[in-house]
């Protein structure tokens, strides 16, 4: 949970389905989290869970302008990706093998919150690219509520 007085306890609902090599696997998680409005946006913190075990600690950074999520695993594995529908990102992702850079190409970003009952919902269609070819498709949807 946050330390940041400010922050709200949520529920978490997070879909991510996955498009590689003509096939689709899906990823279902429910978490518990904290959101806090800070004056350049809408910080949501969580940690993931797989098998009752956590596995990664998950922010979200929301903004006028993008939505950054940041995704630390308990492994020391570190990603930033940063989802912006005017403009391409290259990141580097860090994989047991060492680092590869990946193009991160927003399709669709689309985000809606509720001030008022600290409501919100976040989808994002989105594409990784690597050396000039697409690695897979993804389309992460995420349900957030107090």
């Amino acid at each position: 949970m946050d330390k940041n007085e400010n922050a709200q306890k949520v529920v978490v609902n997070l879909k991510t389905t996955i498009f590689q090599d003509a096939e689709r696997e899906d990823f279902i998680f429910e978490e518990v989290g904290s959101l806090v409005q800070m004056n350049n946006g809408l910080y949501l913190r969580f940690t993931e869970h797989q098998d009752n075990q956590a596995v990664a600690n998950v922010t979200l950074k929301i903004t006028d302008e993008h939505v950054q999520l940041t995704r630390q695993t308990n492994g020391g594995h570190h990603s930033r990706m940063i989802f912006d529908e005017n403009k391409d990102h290259d990141i580097i992702y860090q994989t047991e093998y060492g680092p590869i850079k990946i193009l991160v190409k927003t399709k669709e970003l689309n985000y809606d919150y509720n001030e008022d009952i600290m409501n919100g919902k976040l989808g994002i269609d989105y594409e990784l690219h690597s050396g000039g070819m697409i690695v897979g498709e993804y389309n992460l949807t995420l349900q957030f509520s107090a």
